[in-house]
C-alpha cells in the first residue's frame, strides 16, 4: 500500500511539472518550441485600451499624439484573476510621442525609483510592457523592459554634437501636397497651413530616426514659398507651444529678430524664420546656402546649430550640425 501511495505521489509530482515541447521530442523548459509563434498584431492611429486579446501593437499615424492605455492591473482575486507575466510589445512608428499610461493611476517602473502613471516613447521607439507580481495600486504594477533608443531622443550632452544629412528627390519635394501647420510670425497665435512638404516626412523610417532634436524641436526643411528653393525650419514634434530665441549669420541674409519666439503646438507646426529672408537659393545646381544660428531656451539651454542645402539634377541634400552649449 505504501509502494502505491509513493507511486501515485510521483505521478502527480512529475505530470504537475511536466515540460511541453512544440516541434521537438525533448523540452527542457516548462514549454519549448522548435520553430516560429504568431501572437495577436494590430496597428492603431488614435487613442486605444489594451485587453487581454492584444499582444503585439504598432502606433502609425501623422496627425496627433495617441496614449494606449494597460488594463486595469488590481484584481479582487490573485488567485484566479491575476494575469502577472502578461506583456505588450508596443512599437512607435507615427510622428509623434506616444504616451502608455496605466489604468486610472496605476503606476509603471521604468527603473529603481523611476515610477510614474505615463511614460513616453518617441517616434522609431519600442517597449515592452510586462505585468508585475504587485496587486496594489500604490505600488508600480507594470515593469518597463527593452525600451530601445533614437538618435533624436533630446538628449544632447553639453559639448556634444550631432549630426546628419537628408538625401530627398528633387521632383517629390517640390509637388507640393498635403497640409502641414506652420508659423507666420513670432507669437503663439500667428498660424496658418500650407502645402509644402518636408524633408522630415519624405525621408525613409530610418532616417527620420536620425533627424536632429533639441528640446522638442526637429530640424528640418520645407520647400520656400519660391519654387526649387528651401527654406530651413524647425518642427514643434510636442504636445505644447515651445519658446525660444533664434539670431543667424546666413550666406545671404542674417536675421537679428528672433528673440521670444514659439512654435504652437500640438499638430506639428514649423517654425517663423530661421534664416534671414527664409529662403536658401537652392533652384540651381551651381547654387547652396548655409545658416548658423544660436538658439536658447528659457531653461538655460542654449545650441549652435547649422543647416546647409545642396542639389544635383535629382536631389537636394540637407545637412545639419547641432552642438549644445549648455
Amino acid at each position: 500500500m505504501k509502494k502505491m501511495i509513493r507511486l501515485g505521489i510521483l505521478l502527480i509530482s512529475s505530470i504537475s511539472y511536466s515540460q511541453v515541447g512544440i516541434g521537438t521530442q525533448y523540452p527542457n523548459s516548462t514549454l519549448a518550441v522548435n520553430g516560429s509563434y504568431a501572437g495577436s498584431y494590430k496597428s492603431v492611429a488614435v487613442d486605444a485600451d489594451l485587453t487581454i486579446a492584444d499582444q503585439f501593437v504598432n502606433v502609425v499615424g501623422a496627425s496627433s499624439g495617441v496614449t494606449i492605455t494597460l488594463p486595469d492591473a488590481v484584481v479582487a482575486d490573485v488567485v484566479k484573476n491575476s494575469f502577472y507575466g502578461r506583456v505588450y510589445h508596443i512599437k512607435n512608428t507615427s510622428s509623434f510621442d506616444v504616451t502608455i499610461k496605466g489604468k486610472g493611476t496605476q503606476l509603471l517602473q521604468t527603473g529603481p525609483v523611476s515610477i510614474a502613471n505615463t511614460i513616453i516613447i518617441k517616434s522609431g521607439q519600442s517597449v515592452m510592457v510586462v505585468k508585475n507580481s504587485n496587486n496594489g495600486t500604490t505600488t508600480p504594477l507594470w515593469d518597463i523592459f527593452q525600451q530601445t533608443t533614437v538618435s533624436n531622443d533630446n538628449t544632447i550632452p553639453v559639448g556634444a554634437i550631432k549630426s546628419f544629412r537628408a538625401v530627398v528627390p528633387i521632383n517629390i519635394f517640390t509637388a507640393n501636397g498635403g497640409t502641414r501647420n506652420i508659423m507666420t510670425g513670432r507669437a503663439v497665435s500667428n498660424t496658418t497651413t500650407t502645402d509644402r512638404r518636408s524633408a522630415y516626412e519624405l525621408s525613409n523610417v530610418t532616417d527620420q530616426a536620425k533627424f536632429i532634436v533639441i528640446n522638442g524641436l526637429r530640424m528640418d526643411f520645407l520647400e520656400a514659398t519660391s519654387s526649387g528653393n528651401v527654406s530651413p525650419k524647425f518642427c514643434n514634434v510636442t504636445s505644447a507651444p515651445i519658446t525660444y530665441g533664434v539670431s543667424s549669420l546666413s550666406t545671404n541674409d542674417r536675421y537679428m529678430n528672433g528673440a521670444n519666439t514659439t512654435i504652437a503646438g500640438p499638430g506639428f507646426y514649423y517654425s517663423y524664420k530661421i534664416d534671414g529672408d527664409d529662403t536658401f537659393g537652392t533652384d540651381s545646381i551651381d547654387l547652396s546656402e548655409y545658416v548658423n544660428t544660436m538658439i536658447t531656451f528659457p531653461n538655460g539651454e542654449w545650441y549652435n546649430c547649422t543647416w546647409h542645402a545642396t542639389r544635383d539634377t535629382v536631389n537636394y541634400y540637407f545637412y545639419f550640425t547641432a552642438q549644445r552649449l549648455n
